[in-house]
């Protein structure tokens, strides 16, 4: 059956499919379509655009719902089609990224000679990850950050799911982009050396660009806003307004956390920058005033400072009040 007989949108159709919340006909509709086309190596771009044009759900509900009804849909065919082919699925406590890579490999794995394997590496709290890609792309991943990627990039174009901090050196081909996919945004690469921040709790994404050129695109929202960086720039995007703020940094240091540690805020909030020295150190901090919590602040340390010298620094005007009650690193307004 061809997609042109459908008169449903189809990419939106296998989405809600996905997360179980198709109408009657609806449900009738994906799941044929799908049976008659995942073992088509024809249907190969088809599933990839499905793949591009999907905003997967964020909360962990959804998630659930979406890897039951894919556990379901593959156990089934597999019976019919009496295969022995296995993945492994992929459903961390990030829904965006997991359900983007379960959905690719979704779209592939009945119609692979080979089957493709997801990989998921995690940093802890307080530690960094090195990974190469099957490219040779290098990944440096920061604390309490994800990636996933396959164990090998078979469509025309190179995608990887992150959720977290990651700086990567790709490796150049025209002929197959390089695409991070990350918290409402796509970040697409031909070559190059940058920095992405997309954390799924936090409200902002950033990207750092260091050489090359890159492209940030807004997939939430209708007419999403896009912007491509040349070397230089970070953009903030705001994903709840979908808006975007743009800064210049130093490129010689700005990208320089996997190596040596420096870290950097620029124009951030207090509640952000604890975020981040959470993971860092592997600690808990709690502002107890929304007016601190809001405060913005610039800051640069390129020494590998310990926690204590740089909550000392930030509290330089001594607005602030720092104590410890049992785990927990309390800030509080100084009276």
């Amino acid at each position: 059956m061809d997609t042109k007989n459908y008169t449903f949108n189809i990419p939106k159709l296998v989405q809600k499919y996905i997360d179980d919340r198709c109408e009657e006909n609806e449900h009738e509709a994906a799941k044929s379509w799908l049976c008659e086309n995942i073992n088509k190596p024809e249907f190969d771009k088809e599933f990839r655009r499905i793949l591009d044009e999907t905003v997967p759900s964020c909360d962990k509900e959804s998630m659930e719902r979406s890897k039951r009804t894919l556990d379901t849909f593959i156990a089934y065919e597999s019976e019919n089609r009496k295969t022995q082919r296995r993945t492994r699925w992929i459903f961390g406590s990030f829904a965006t990224a997991a359900i983007a890579a379960a959905i690719a490999a979704f779209a592939i794995i009945f119609h692979s000679p080979e089957t493709v394997q997801w990989h998921e590496i995690y940093a802890k709290r307080g530690e960094t990850e090195r990974v190469v890609l099957p490219d040779g792309t290098s990944l440096w991943i920061n604390s309490d950050s994800k990636v996933i990627f396959p164990s090998r990039f078979d469509s025309d174009t190179r995608t990887i799911y992150i959720d977290g901090e990651v700086y990567a050196d790709v490796t150049p081909d025209k002929h197959k982009p390089f695409i991070v996919s990350a918290s409402d945004v796509r970040v697409r690469v031909h070559g190059t050396k940058f920095s992405i921040k997309a954390f799924a709790e936090m409200e902002n994404v950033e990207v750092a660009l260091i050489s090359g050129s890159v492209t940030m695109e807004d997939c939430k929202h209708e007419n999403g806003v896009s912007r491509t960086l040349i070397p230089g720039d970070l953009v903030r995007y705001n994903k709840t307004y979908g808006t975007i703020e743009a800064y210049r940094i130093n490129t010689a240091t700005y990208g320089a956390w996997q190596n040596n540690h420096n870290i950097r805020f620029i124009n951030q909030s207090l509640k952000d920058i604890t975020q981040d020295l959470e993971r860092r150190f592997n600690v808990n901090i709690l502002i107890e005033d929304e007016t601190l919590s809001k405060t913005q602040y610039y800051a640069s340390f390129i020494n590998n400072e310990s926690l204590d010298k740089i909550l000392c620094a930030l509290n330089s005007n001594g607005t602030m009040s720092i104590s410890k009650k049992h785990d927990t690193i309390v800030i509080s307004p100084n009276k």
